[in-house]
């Protein structure tokens, strides 16, 4: 099998961006994305504005003799948000006090790659938010359970699908990095947490919160990946089946053919061998001689027509006399 150059929604020439629910239908729609696994995640922090908090996922290539390595992007913006640093006015009372209900739209959760070149990474992060921190490191040895990057995309469904409205007070950037961050630690145990550079869930020092959905999320992933695997099994059921009833007609047709043949095959060689038998016959003394026999009564026969003995007019020579 030919292997692709590309893979959408990892490996690719150029940076994009994509929903969740569309990167997780790619992925999904993919053998390779299940063979490229997690080997290292950023928990990173921007240093300027709303202080946006973001995730980097590095996967390895689906091939081990290639090196490469596709950079993964994760973060939640309000869907109205139009600047890149993922924050937005808050709308307020007359108070000056924000409401809750006027603090929460539909959430922009979303997924954007950029090929893993070392420090074109960091200037890409530094385009998309400014100066930002890198507050931590996790990272999966080999020996570690390693998420593929479908079983990350299905995770991250999952926590937008569990909140899938921007609120400040509770479902916001901080929240979705977080328990991302967490609930991979959760379900894939054996990795490497690195110290922590700063404090997380922060906003100028004072600490934002957040919904506790970590079990949560985790129960939902558990059961959702479930009835993927369930889903997949049926599928590779119902093809083995429809394979098997194609090999089976195709031997059908097989045999078929070779019966014809078969048949076709010993009526030839019946047939050749009542030629054969005929021109062994004609070859044989006694069918010369019935042969020359049977030639010379014709010849005899056909000269008794041919010379008829003259008849004597025996009246007219009586007369005579």
């Amino acid at each position: 099998m030919e292997l692709p150059t590309e893979l959408p929604g990892l490996f690719t020439l150029g940076e994009t961006r994509f929903k969740v629910a569309t990167w997780r239908r790619m992925l999904l729609a993919s053998n390779f994305s299940s063979q490229c696994v997690l080997e290292q995640a950023w928990f990173c922090k921007a240093s300027e504005r709303k202080q946006h908090e973001f995730l980097v996922l590095f996967f390895a290539h689906w091939d081990a003799s290639v090196p490469a390595i596709a950079c993964v992007v994760v973060d939640r913006t309000p869907k109205s948000s139009s600047n890149d640093s993922g924050s937005s006015t808050p709308i307020t009372l007359s108070s000056g006090i924000a409401s809750p209900s006027a603090l929460q739209t539909a959430a922009l959760d979303s997924v954007s790659t950029t090929p893993c070149t070392g420090i074109n990474t960091c200037k890409y992060l530094t385009s998309m938010y400014g100066p930002y921190n890198h507050l931590c490191t996790l990272t999966f040895p080999p020996t570690s359970t390693r998420p593929s990057a479908t079983q990350i995309s299905v995770l991250l469904s999952v926590t937008s699908t569990h909140a899938p409205n921007y609120n400040l007070y509770h479902f916001q950037c901080y929240w979705y990095a977080s328990t991302i961050w967490e609930a991979i630690k959760q379900l894939f145990p054996g990795y490497i947490e690195g110290t922590w550079q700063g404090p997380r869930c922060h906003y100028y020092g004072f600490k934002v919160e957040k919904a506790d959905s970590v079990e949560v999320v985790c129960e939902q992933y558990v059961n959702e990946w479930t009835r993927l695997e369930n889903e997949a099994e049926l599928q590779r059921r119902a093809e083995l089946q429809r394979q098997a009833e194609l090999d089976r007609i195709q031997q059908t047709w097989k045999d078929g053919v070779a019966h014809g043949l078969a048949q076709s095959q010993a009526l030839i060689d019946r047939l050749l061998a009542e030629i054969f038998q005929l021109q062994s016959g004609l070859r044989t003394p006694e069918a010369s001689r019935a042969h020359r026999n049977t030639t010379t009564d014709m010849d005899g026969w056909s000269s008794s027509w041919s010379s008829p003995e003259p008849v004597t007019d025996t009246s007219a020579s009586g007369a005579q006399n």
